[in-house]
């Protein structure tokens, strides 16, 4: 008997439960939480209400602008960044942790995709074959949009935005299977580690025209634990010196294939006499050295014997040292496992 009360009285608090979400839903209140990057919650008849953040809302406008004017995501976060700009986490946390956070492109991007930028309620939901969210619109009971705030963006803007973004960003289908970045998985930040990535960069000029910008960078934002954020040249500063380190270091060695003898072909005077025995794997040379054979190969191609081999190179400005070649003692037979 008691058992039974319990569980009816469970029932009708998860009955009230949601029928206090559904309402709170479809309501112009606000929710609990953070609120959406450019607003700003106050109090009012017992509950809290979104208006326009004056400070995060000029943040958001000066972004949708700028990739109105076809600069990019990443080119605006580092900007924000070197220039202090807090981010969304950075806003909402920063009392609680006691450190700053980052601007991140998905981050930006998200923000400016949403259309809580127009005062309408939104919600997550889940897309389908991925683990994040996109914002959707919340109905009222007539499938009306429900307005919780003043626009950050008008609609006008808000639209040229979003083709903007549809531009910058193009189908999958499109894009090259080629790496930009020269010799990527294997150029790393001297100052943490991580990966060194491509970064481009477009600035509209008065008469139209764009000034395309590119530099290799650490793929940890400035600011990240023991990373110093390193910047180099993509050509001076990375693709030349790589290239004579690698060849100082490694030219003159010969290139081997790796071969499969048989018990059988182990008697072919073609093999000495001390291969005899059980099946195994034989490392014979190709007849070049790494410097004829990279001699004749593009950067992209280079990158991947270097990957295959497991050699790294950690990358340090000039007057910090300069690069750091990593070579495995081994790196010949590693190679050797992928060429035919």
């Amino acid at each position: 008997m008691i058992a039974t009360f319990a569980q009816m009285e469970a029932n009708a608090v998860a009955e009230r439960v949601a029928s206090s979400r559904a309402h709170l839903l479809t309501s112009t209140r606000w929710g609990g939480g953070s609120p959406p990057f450019g607003y700003r919650t106050y109090a009012k008849d017992g509950a809290r209400y979104l208006e326009i953040n004056p400070k995060t809302a000029a943040i958001v406008r000066e972004a949708a602008r700028r990739v109105i004017d076809s600069e990019s995501v990443n080119a605006i976060c580092r900007d924000f960044e070197d220039r202090g700009l807090p981010a969304p986490a950075d806003t909402y946390h920063r009392n609680k942790s006691g450190k700053d956070f980052l601007w991140y492109p998905r981050t930006l991007k998200g923000i400016l995709t949403s259309p809580t930028l127009l005062g309408w309620k939104t919600r997550s939901e889940d897309v389908p074959g991925k683990k994040y969210k996109n914002r959707v619109l919340v109905h009222d009971q007539e499938g009306r949009p429900i307005r919780v705030a003043e626009a950050v963006l008008d609609q006008e803007v808000f639209d040229r935005l979003q083709d903007a973004l549809a531009r910058s960003s193009p189908p999958v289908a499109q894009r090259s299977a080629t790496p930009k970045t020269p010799f990527l998985n294997v150029i790393k930040c001297g100052g943490c580690g991580k990966n060194l990535q491509l970064h481009t960069s477009r600035k509209r000029r008065k008469d139209g025209t764009y000034r395309v910008t590119e530099k290799v960078r650490c793929l940890s934002r400035v600011g990240s634990p023991a990373c110093p954020g390193y910047v180099f040249q993509t050509g001076a500063e990375i693709v030349t010196p790589v290239l004579h380190m690698l060849v100082q270091a490694v030219g003159a060695e010969p290139v081997t294939r790796r071969v499969y003898v048989q018990r059988a072909r182990a008697r072919d005077e073609s093999f000495p006499s001390q291969d005899v025995g059980g099946d195994h794997w034989r490392f014979v040379p190709v007849g070049t050295t790494f410097a004829e054979r990279w001699q004749s190969m593009g950067v992209t191609d280079i990158g991947e014997d270097l990957v295959h081999a497991g050699i790294t190179v950690r990358c340090h400005p000039r007057e910090r040292g300069g690069h750091v070649l990593d070579i495995p003692e081994d790196f010949q037979e590693r190679l050797a496992k992928f060429l035919r």
